[in-house]
């Protein structure tokens, strides 16, 4: 026992220096749930922040739990060890059958055998719950309780200091105690390393995509048994389960933001990350009329990649492809204005199959307006009960489709699918199926057949690179966004 207090002494007295020290609020954290199982000789440690509703709870920091357990999704405060959001110590000795934890089934495949939360408290408010895990049936006794509670009081005093502190990058967003109601974290409240990423997060909550701003490092290399390398990506959106990072940096940088994505991939297999490049993120601005291409001139159309013929004999395959999925019923086909108009007339005239056709328009973002995006013409068919065939002209990063067919769903249809005419997927952010795919384009701007630049071109007959004027020191825009 007498080896255990001092251990216990000594990791306290190392925390509440690390507290106090100039590293940010998630180097702090990350240190903390290292050391608290360490001291405890447990699996691993994990600190969760309730959300602005006081509804979920969110991963802050963690040591020793893999990715599949922490991905497990977004957790019901009321149902996992609820009396820890209410001020109190709750001890889970078998968390394979305990009714207070929301996935026992995976407390168990994770080998978690027993379990002890305790609040975190930031002045006087509970915020959270920090948790230790362990391999083995047991029994916490008072002194290990005691010692946690003490580490979740530090737990919150680097919570409550890094809220003083909004210059750091690093503070924690949406997960911090005293944001602003609602799950998207408003931009205002989340201090950005750079303009780019609060450009970024606007267009995210236009999209009502959920983010985190940099809720979480990774360690990407170790010296004897010491991280020696950290990478925390700019973004994290829960619903696509995906890390973003965005880089407008100078090239030495962005090839150094290359490299750790790169070692993401080797350290954290199952860890989805992207990186959206310098040119990836002006042009996805520029389809908004914003940034540094939205004003270049264009020349007009350059290479012509799709002729006429080709557009029509795939639009007859894809025709032939559907009257074959919906024989013997009566599909409605859904196509959102503008430019889809050229590529489901085309291909309503080759369908062998009765179908309905009915159109539906939604808002575009504007930077000066913010808000978020709303179906400004609704269908006049309700679907409720239909085989819906949504039609789209291009899938590029993928979030116009998410927010439609997410709004679709709740309308009830009795089956749901996807037709586009060219799939970019190169760029795709939210993770939607495509049922029927005409052509997989390459990563250029293309234009024609539909598809417009600032609403010229769409009556081409083909499709072709769009050519521009090219500004001193600007790389070549070279894609689109749905």
């Amino acid at each position: 026992m007498g080896k255990q207090i001092e251990t216990f002494n000594s990791t306290i007295c190392h925390l509440i220096t690390a507290a106090r020290s100039s590293a940010t609020t998630a180097e702090k954290l990350d240190l903390l749930t290292t050391l608290a199982p360490q001291a405890l000789a447990v699996k691993g440690c994990s600190l969760l922040l309730l959300d602005g509703e006081n509804k979920k709870l969110i991963y802050a920091a963690s040591h020793g739990l893999s990715e599949r357990y922490l991905r497990k999704g977004l957790i019901e405060a009321e149902k996992s060890m609820p009396e820890t959001t209410h001020g109190k110590v709750v001890k889970v000795k078998d968390a394979a059958s305990d009714e207070r934890l929301q996935f026992p089934e995976l407390a168990q495949q994770e080998h978690i055998a027993s379990i002890m939360g305790t609040p975190v408290t930031i002045r006087g408010t509970v915020a959270g719950s920090l948790r230790v895990y362990s391999r083995v049936s047991r029994d916490f006794s008072a002194a290990e309780e005691n010692f946690l509670l003490t580490v979740a009081e530090v737990a919150g005093l680097i919570l409550e200091s890094g809220q003083m502190r909004r210059k750091e990058s690093n503070a924690l967003s949406q997960a911090s105690i005293g944001l602003e109601k609602g799950h998207v974290l408003p931009v205002r409240d989340a201090v950005f390393a750079h303009q780019s990423e609060e450009e970024f997060a606007k267009l995210l909550d236009f999209y009502q995509i959920e983010w985190l701003y940099e809720p979480r490092s990774f360690p990407l290399k170790w010296e004897e048994g010491r991280i020696t390398e950290m990478f925390t990506p700019d973004f994290y959106l829960p619903g696509l389960d995906l890390y973003i990072e965005v880089t407008t940096l100078k090239p030495e940088l962005t090839r150094d933001k290359k490299r750790k994505v790169r070692r993401m991939h080797e350290v954290h297999p199952d860890v989805k990350i992207k990186l959206l490049a310098r040119h990836e993120y002006d042009i996805l601005l520029s389809k908004y009329g914003y940034g540094p291409l939205a004003g270049t001139k264009t020349r007009g159309a350059g290479q012509v990649l799709y002729s006429t013929e080709r557009i029509q004999t795939r639009v007859r395959q894809l025709a032939e492809e559907i009257s074959r999925g919906y024989e013997g019923q009566r599909p409605l086909l859904i196509g959102v204005m503008k430019g889809v108009f050229i590529f489901m007339a085309d291909l309503m005239r080759y369908l062998t199959v009765p179908a309905e056709v009915d159109f539906m328009a939604i808002s575009y973002y504007e930077v000066e307006k913010g808000g978020a995006v709303r179906v400004t013409k609704d269908l006049d068919i309700n679907p409720e009960g239909r085989n819906v065939l949504l039609i789209e002209d291009i899938v590029d990063t993928g979030m116009t489709l998410s927010f439609i067919l997410a709004y679709l769903r709740t309308r009830k249809p009795a089956s749901l699918a996807v037709c586009t005419l060219f799939d970019k997927n190169v760029r795709r952010l939210a993770d939607v199926e495509l049922d029927y795919v005409g052509f997989a384009v390459p990563e250029e701007f293309i234009i024609g057949y539909g598809l417009d630049n600032r609403e010229e071109y769409r009556n081409l007959p083909f499709v072709a690179l769009l050519e521009h004027e090219q500004p001193p020191d600007q790389p070549p825009p070279n894609q689109q966004t749905e």
